[in-house]
């Protein structure tokens, strides 16, 4: 490569060699030298060339006519333009080319202080001559134009931030209001515009600024401004604009990198668990679809293309930023969004949203606001972001949200999520659907996405299967290469049609693994239904063949393959009841019967409270009274809790984890109350004093517990299902430790000590009455933040028993304080364990020892669905898992 030299896209296609311009041919030939340019060191096919270069208007020798152009640049640029194996290479120098040194600059700027993220964002923009690629007229090089666009206007935002919070508004204000003539939607870019208008002194002009976008937001998108720019249009009004503490560009920038690296990270492993990349993925073909369901059917080329990277170069090129792709039940729908994701992830340019892969499945568009769910989920699977800041990334339209299986969503909401979807056009989008049920969901609804071109993939090409299945190696080589010669010579074999899906390609190299197996059997099989059948059977006894470690384990757990079968069979049928893809741990318990539940926990609760009531009752001394105490305790907490667990516990795990560091304050300020309460309440008792310290000490600590509970911090930590479950039981035996430490001695003393009103010789009927009350009043307020309206009425009915019996036949109390500290212990741990069934986790360990009993799950449900992940039975989508396939749960929940 010549010194000295410059290669220039951002405006014309120019070329300059210390400061002198080289010729580079016409506006066709400098097409193939911006593709090279934009693909610099990078391999591009012939085909790729021709096809950017010419689109659908290639030249009959079209390939003549490229040789011809690139042997005139080699002159042109004394440049080496070699052919490899991969395709042709331009060799260069990427900081000589100004688009990639602006993309460098840019990401530079975004991570540096702001003086010098001032002079990088000035040294980035003044790159910039014109339009991009000015003069070069083809659909690829419009959609990089598109794009480059985009960047461009996202680093003017950053750099208008900055300008603003050093005070140089008056500099930036003409610029700002020239772009927002142009992007008159653009919120974040309005807010600037109303605060360099208003530290102008130009405070009614900011207003009206405001009110204008409004309007346009409402006429063109039926949408209100976001709350960011509500609330400095407020604080306008008021006169009260404060200077941010950080630029919102850096904020927003910073967390989409953590996010992005998070997705990254997470979807890598997942592909790497499924073998997807191993040695290369399945190759997928796709094309415009013809069916009557996209606005414009063209807008895609009609040709297939060869992989996911053709496709991540269809988007950018998209100015909607919307895609549809449909496939028929196994063609690899999932797969190729999952390799979208993360071939978007591994070359992620400035501006671009950050692709998050999301399960449809949890979405009812008919309660839920498509943005509300999004930030939702983003915080429930990457717990660390914030969830204002979540809220602010989707309605900025930083996030691209990859929607996976409309068709897995209930059959009655397809057509309202296709309409919902298409009522918030202005988020960038790719979604995944079943062929047959987005076209069933078009027809219902009446609605398609107005913006968004649709795709449909193609059947596998026998090559590209013989390629994955015979990557496996020599062993694999062996046993199927006189399989595959069979099928090239006789189309007609049913073998052929079921290698036509990824899913059955991707089932039948793991069915043939063993090299005791010979896949020459499946020649004999007498249709394609047959085939799939014997697969879909034979797949989870091939994958149990071997036994990988779980993950931190160093015991591999070890599950017979016949055994195995039958907990996942389980597993299925549980989801096709509940009519969902989702094996979520805390929706376990309802896989056990309402009789079954109530039998169980009712059981415990009675023979725990029982033995607390027992004991106040005085059934050490063999008085009769301890065995009435024990029979009313057992009969009401035990009714009690078995009508709720009857009725349905259905909470969602709480995400914290437990944090002491930079909690000193909040701690001591919630001790002091717990303190200043139990010392009150010992006094009005009556207690010696270092009683009285005993109990402030235990209650202070009771109400400082949960200062330590904090969201998670780790940005790396993504929400898999043993993440969520230990947060969960983190947060549940906090919970339980609460009312332990809370109840335990208070409990105990008002039973053991005697008091003024415990030690009269009689108590009346308003005394139990009122004592009963008090008690259902406590126990319904508890109860109801635990269980909702069966807690209220279980618990508080079970509270006014033992309320009452407070002033029973048991009293006057003579028992003693051992008594009552015994006493206090089992009804405090007994309150403390229901409030633990009331968490996700504490019902999932109900279910899990109810499904253990009946041998319908391991006694370790969570590590035998981790190891099934490992072995790619199950699939991991955020806290839950899935099995592989759609097609596999209902193929295992049919059969017996």
């Amino acid at each position: 490569m010549v010194d000295g030299i410059s290669f220039r896209l951002l405006g014309g296609c120019e070329v300059s060699v210390a400061g002198h311009p080289v010729d580079i041919g016409h506006a066709r030939q400098q097409c193939v030298l911006a593709v090279l340019l934009l693909e610099a060191n990078k391999p591009v096919t012939a085909d790729q060339l021709v096809d950017r270069v010419w689109g659908e208007q290639a030249p009959v020798r079209a390939r003549g006519t490229l040789q011809s152009y690139l042997t005139r640049l080699r002159r042109a640029l004394d440049a080496e333009i070699a052919r490899k194996p991969g395709g042709y290479v331009l060799a260069v120098d990427d900081q000589a080319v100004d688009v990639h040194r602006f993309r460098r600059l840019v990401a530079d700027a975004r991570v540096a202080d702001d003086e010098h993220a001032l002079a990088l964002f000035e040294e980035a923009l003044g790159l910039w001559r014109g339009e991009a690629l000015a003069g070069l007229e083809t659909e690829w090089l419009a959609g990089v134009r598109e794009g480059l666009t985009r960047e461009r206007h996202a680093a003017e935002l950053d750099h208008a931030d900055l300008m603003l919070g050093a005070g140089r508004h008056a500099e930036v204000l003409p610029g700002l209001l020239a772009r927002a003539a142009e992007r008159p939607l653009d919120e974040r870019l309005a807010g600037q515009v109303m605060l360099a208008l208003y530290r102008s002194g130009r405070q009614a002009e900011a207003l009206e600024h405001y009110q204008r976008t409004r309007r346009l937001l409402i006429d063109e998108l039926g949408a209100d401004p976001g709350q960011r720019l509500q609330d400095l249009q407020r604080q306008i009004l008021s006169a009260e604009v404060t200077a941010p503490a950080e630029r919102v560009g850096t904020a927003h920038d910073r967390a989409a990198r953590e996010l992005a690296g998070a997705v990254r990270r997470q979807w890598t492993e997942e592909a790497g668990l499924r073998s997807l990349r191993r040695p290369q993925p399945l190759r997928v073909r796709w094309s415009n679809t013809r069916r009557p369901v996209a606005a414009d059917p063209d807008v895609a080329p009609s040709r297939p293309s060869g992989d996911v990277t053709e496709l991540v170069r269809l988007f950018r090129s998209l100015p909607s930023k919307q895609l549809v792709v449909l496939g028929e039940p196994g063609a690899g729908k999932t797969v190729l969004a999952l390799l979208f994701t993360l071939a978007l992830l591994e070359d992620l340019r400035p501006g671009e949203p950050v692709p998050v892969l999301l399960s449809a499945s949890g979405w009812d568009p008919r309660s839920e606001h498509l943005q509300s769910w999004v930030a939702k989920r983003l915080v429930e699977e990457y717990p660390a972001l914030e969830a204002k800041t979540a809220s602010e990334l989707v309605a900025d339209g930083r996030i691209l949200v990859v929607l996976d299986g409309l068709d897995e969503m209930p059959l009655a909401v397809h057509a309202a999520a296709v309409d919902a979807l298409d009522r918030d056009h202005r988020y960038p989008l790719l979604l995944t659907c079943r062929t047959t049920e987005y076209e069933d969901a078009v027809d219902r609804g009446g609605v398609i996405l107005t913006r968004a071109p649709v795709v449909e993939i193609e059947p596998v090409e026998l090559a590209d299967a013989t390629a994955f299945l015979l990557s496996a190696g020599p062993p694999a080589r062996r046993r199927w290469e006189p399989v595959l010669d069979k099928l090239r010579s006789d189309p007609a074999l049913p073998l052929n049609q079921v290698l036509t899906s990824p899913l059955m390609v991707a089932l039948a190299r793991v069915v043939y693994t063993a090299t005791t197996t010979d896949p020459g059997e499946l020649l004999d099989f007498p249709d394609r239904e047959s085939i799939e059948q014997h697969l879909l059977d034979a797949f989870i006894p091939a994958a149990y063949l071997a036994h990988p470690a779980a993950p931190d384990s160093r015991t591999p757990p070890r599950y017979e393959p016949a055994q195995a079968q039958e907990w996942l069979r389980f597993l299925a049928r549980h989801l096709t009841r509940l009519d969902t893809h989702d094996i979520a741990w805390w929706q376990l318990i309802r896989s056990v019967s309402r009789p079954a539940r109530a039998l169980m926990v009712g059981v415990v609760a009675a023979l725990a409270f029982g033995l607390a009531g027992g004991i106040a009752g005085g059934i050490g001394t063999g008085r009769w009274t301890g065995f009435l105490y024990f029979a009313v305790y057992a009969l009401a907490f035990g009714s009690s809790m078995g009508l709720i667990y009857a009725a349905g516990v259905n909470v969602e795990p709480v995400r914290v984890e437990l944090r002491f560091r930079g909690t000193g304050l909040r701690f001591l300020g919630r001790f002091a109350i717990g303190l200043a309460l139990g010392v009150l309440f010992s006094r009005t008792m009556g207690l010696p004093t270092a009683v009285v310290a005993g109990v402030g000490v235990v209650l202070g600590l009771a109400a400082g517990l949960h200062v330590w509970l904090a969201k998670p911090a780790d940005v790396a930590e993504v929400s898999g299902p043993p993440v969520v479950l230990r947060q969960d039981r983190t947060a549940a035996l906090v919970l339980g430790l609460t009312f332990a430490l809370a109840l335990t001695l208070p409990s105990g003393f008002a039973v053991g000590v005697p008091t003024l009103d415990t030690a009269a010789a009689e108590a009346g009927a308003i005394d139990i009455l009122i004592s009963a009350l008090g008690g259902a009043l406590a126990g319904g307020v508890v109860g109801g933040v635990w269980f909702g309206r069966a807690g209220v009425l279980g618990i508080g009915f079970a509270s006014a028993v033992a309320g009452g019996l407070i002033f029973g036949p048991a009293y006057p109390n003579v028992y003693g304080l051992g008594v009552g500290l015994a006493f206090g212990t089992v009804f405090g741990l007994s309150v403390a364990a229901v409030s633990v069934l009331s968490r996700a986790w504490g019902a999932f360990m109900v279910g899990q020892v109810w499904l253990a009993i009946r041998g319908r799950q391991p006694w370790r449900v969570l590590r035998f669905l981790e190891d099934a992940h490992q072995r790619g039975v199950l699939r991991q989508s955020g806290g839950v898992y899935q099995f592989r396939h759609a097609r596999l749960r209902d193929h295992l929940s049919k059969t017996s």
